[in-house]
């Protein structure tokens, strides 16, 4: 599977920058998911679960209220906070 750059941001601190396959994160409307070669887009986020896949590995996170701006070849995530979660 085709990967992609993806940065996840608090106020505090960058918590993840890389490459990964697949992306899943919680929209205002509902969960929804970002592959390589996504249509460019603008979201609002809810708090919830959010996924990371890559390399053969899944991490998941618990994410605060955010926004998420998909680009051509990057993915920005802004949070008010992120902690990562065990269960998935």
């Amino acid at each position: 599977m085709k990967s992609f750059r993806i940065e996840i941001l608090t106020p505090q601190k960058a918590v993840y920058s890389g490459e990964v396959e697949a992306l899943m994160l919680k929209g205002v409307l509902g969960y929804f998911g970002v592959l390589a070669g996504h249509a460019p887009l603008i979201a609002r986020l809810a708090p919830g679960k959010l996924k990371l896949t890559g390399n053969g590995k899944e991490s998941v996170y618990q994410a605060g209220a955010g926004f998420v701006q998909v680009g051509k070849e990057r993915v920005s995530i802004l949070l008010d906070d992120i902690k990562e979660s065990h269960a998935s």
